[in-house]
């Protein structure tokens, strides 16, 4: 059964695969929930993983796999946030 992130489930098995045939659990951070994929950070984030990549958030880089820590994630919005303005009366 494909799924709109390219997984599919083996059959009989109930593990998970990407569509290149490798098992999910080895392609992501399941053991590690403070760590997250590039797909999971653009989610977290609400925005495309292009966007992601644009952005100044600074990431683990092994091999072809992009990580990002969850609290620097948070940290990077929280210094990015803009102060709300008091309206002038």
């Amino acid at each position: 059964m494909k799924t709109d992130f390219g997984f599919h489930s083996e059959p009989g098995t109930g593990t998970e695969a990407d569509s290149r045939g490798s098992p999910l659990a080895e392609r992501s951070f399941q053991s590690r929930p403070d760590i997250l994929s590039r797909r999971e950070a653009a989610v977290l984030l609400g925005i495309c993983t292009v966007t992601l990549d644009r952005l100044d958030i600074p990431r683990t880089k092994i091999r072809h796999r992009i990580m990002y820590k969850r609290d620097v994630i948070s940290k990077w919005v929280d210094d990015h946030t803009e102060k709300t303005r008091k309206a002038k009366a």
